[in-house]
C-alpha cells in the first residue's frame, strides 16, 4: 500500500505482500517469544535473591511474589501471541510462495518464455509437494481472487437497488451472476501473443489544429487532456532534437453506449468488438489518426485511454505497427500483458463496473519494472445515484490520478520520469480527431 491517500499503488497481480517479509516478521516474534523466557528466568533470579536477603527478606518476598506473579501472567500471554501469530505468518508465507511461483510459471507461460518455464514448473511442483495444505489455500486464493476484486462495487449495487424490493434482490443476484461468468470467460487479461482477428474497417477521420501543448509531466496532465468534446481522440507529436518524432494519443471512452453500428466508431458494437478479441473500427481510427498525425511504423508512441480508449489502447500495445513504449488505462476492460519494454499502468475504481470486467486482470505483474495497478474506491457511499455510473467517470479518475501523483511510490516517480523524457522540452504539435464510420 503507498501512502497516496486512499489509492493503493502496487505491482498488479493476486500477490500484494512480500513472502520475505512474512517470514522475517515470524523469526522476530520467534526471537519475542525467547526474549519472554528469558525475562522470566530474571524474574525468577531477582525473586530468589531478595528472599535470599537478611534485611528485607520478609517484607521483599511477599512483595516480589506477587510482582513475579503479574510479571509472569503477562509474559506467558506475550509468548503464547508471539508464538501463535509467528505460526500464522509462516503459515501465510507458505501460501503465498506457491501463489507466487504460480503466478510466475503463468507469467513465463504468457510470455512464452520457454527458459523459463520449466523451472518454474519444477519449483512450483516441488512446493506444493512440500506445503499440501499452503497448496490447497493458495488454490482457493487464486479461484476467488478474481470474484473478490471488486467487493465495494458487489455492496454498492447491493444498496444501491435497495429501494427497489424485490427487484433490486433480483438485481443483486445477476450482477454476481455476471462477474462470475465474465471472470470464467477470461477476456478481461489479454495475454501478449494474442491478436486482433478480422479486417482493418474502413473510417474517416476529420483532423482539427488545436493550441500547442507542453508535453506532459504527471498522470494527472494525461487524465486532463482526455477529450471530452465533439472529438474523440487527440495526438500529441513532440519533435525530437536529433530528428524524428514521438507521438501521444489520447482516446476517450464510448461515446454512444446504446449504439449499435451506426457513424459513431467508439460504440458498443466496437465494445463488443473489442473485447471479444475483434477488430473494431475505433480501433483502426486511432491508427488512421495516429498517421494522419506522422506517425510511422516502429515510432514511439504513448498511449492514453478510458474505458473503450483504454481497450484501444492495450490492443495497440501488442498489436500495432508503433513501438507503444507506454500504455496509461482508466478504467478499462481489459489488462493487456504488455511486453517488458512498455510501462502499463492501470488506474481502476473498485466500485467502477467497467473495470470489472477485467475480473482482476492479470494474476501476474506486467509491462516493465515501473508499471503499477493504482486502485481506490471512488465514491464510499452507496445510493440509487451510484447507477449513474458516476465512478467510471473521467473526472472521478482525474482526481484518483492527482492522488497518484502526490504518492511517494518509486513507480509513480519512474512514471514522472518516463513522461518527462519521453516528451522532451519543446512544444508538442496537437491535432484533436473527429472519427466517423462510413454512411
Amino acid at each position: 500500500m503507498s501512502d497516496g491517500g486512499a489509492v493503493d499503488i502496487r505491482d498488479g497481480g493476486v500477490v500484494a505482500v512480500d513472502t520475505a517479509e512474512l517470514r522475517a516478521a515470524a523469526s522476530d516474534l520467534g526471537g519475542l517469544a525467547a526474549a519472554c523466557e528469558a525475562v522470566r528466568g530474571e524474574v525468577d533470579r531477582v525473586v530468589v535473591g531478595l528472599a535470599a536477603h537478611a534485611v528485607s527478606a520478609w517484607s521483599a518476598v511477599d512483595l516480589a511474589v506477587g510482582l513475579a506473579r503479574a510479571v509472569d501472567g503477562v509474559l506467558d500471554e506475550t509468548r503464547a501471541e508471539a508464538e501463535e501469530l509467528a505460526r500464522a505468518l509462516d503459515g501465510a508465507a507458505d501460501v503465498y510462495e506457491i501463489v507466487e511461483l504460480e503466478a510466475a510459471a503463468r507469467a513465463a507461460t504468457l510470455a512464452d518464455d520457454q527458459r523459463s518455464l520449466p523451472l518454474m514448473t519444477r519449483r512450483l511442483a516441488e512446493a506444493r509437494s512440500r506445503m499440501p495444505d499452503a497448496a490447497a489455500e493458495a488454490d482457493l486464493l487464486l479461484a476467488a481472487w478474481p470474484l473478490t476484486r471488486h467487493g465495494p462495487l458487489h455492496s454498492q449495487i447491493g444498496l444501491a437497488a435497495t429501494p427497489l424490493g424485490a427487484v433490486g434482490g433480483v438485481v443483486v443476484a445477476a450482477s454476481g451472476l455476471a462477474l462470475t461468468v465474465i471472470a470464467a470467460l477470461g477476456r478481461g487479461s489479454v495475454p501478449r501473443s494474442d491478436r486482433l482477428s478480422g479486417a482493418p474497417v474502413p473510417v474517416s477521420i476529420a483532423p482539427h489544429a488545436a493550441a500547442a501543448a507542453s508535453g506532459p509531466r504527471t498522470l494527472a496532465t494525461l487524465a486532463d487532456r482526455m477529450p471530452r468534446g465533439d472529438d474523440q481522440l487527440r495526438v500529441e507529436r513532440y519533435p525530437q532534437p536529433g530528428g524524428g518524432n514521438r507521438f501521444a494519443v489520447f482516446v476517450a471512452g464510448t461515446r454512444s453506449p446504446l449504439g449499435f453500428g451506426g457513424s459513431e466508431p467508439l460504440d458498443m458494437t466496437s465494445n463488443v468488438q473489442l473485447y471479444s478479441g475483434a477488430r473494431s473500427a475505433s480501433y483502426d481510427a486511432v491508427i488512421a489518426a495516429l498517421r494522419d498525425a506522422g506517425a510511422r511504423p516502429g515510432d514511439e508512441v504513448l498511449a492514453i485511454g478510458h474505458s473503450q480508449g483504454g481497450a484501444i489502447t492495450s490492443r495497440l500495445a501488442t498489436d500495432s505497427p508503433f513501438t507503444v513504449v507506454g500504455n496509461v488505462t482508466f478504467g478499462s476492460p481489459v489488462q493487456v500483458a504488455a511486453p517488458a519494454h512498455s510501462t502499463e499502468v492501470t488506474v481502476r475504481h473498485t466500485d467502477d463496473p467497467i473495470p470489472a470486467l477485467q475480473a482482476g486482470g492479470h494474476p501476474v505483474a506486467v509491462g516493465g519494472p515501473a508499471s503499477f495497478v493504482a486502485e481506490r474506491v471512488a465514491d464510499p457511499g452507496a445510493g440509487i445515484g451510484d447507477l449513474a455510473l458516476g465512478a467510471h467517470a473521467m473526472d472521478a479518475y482525474g482526481e484518483t490520478a492527482a492522488l497518484v501523483d502526490g504518492s511517494d511510490d518509486p513507480r509513480v516517480s519512474a512514471l514522472h520520469e518516463l513522461l518527462s523524457e519521453f516528451a522532451g522540452d519543446a512544444p508538442a504539435v496537437v491535432t484533436t480527431y473527429e472519427v466517423r464510420r462510413p454512411e
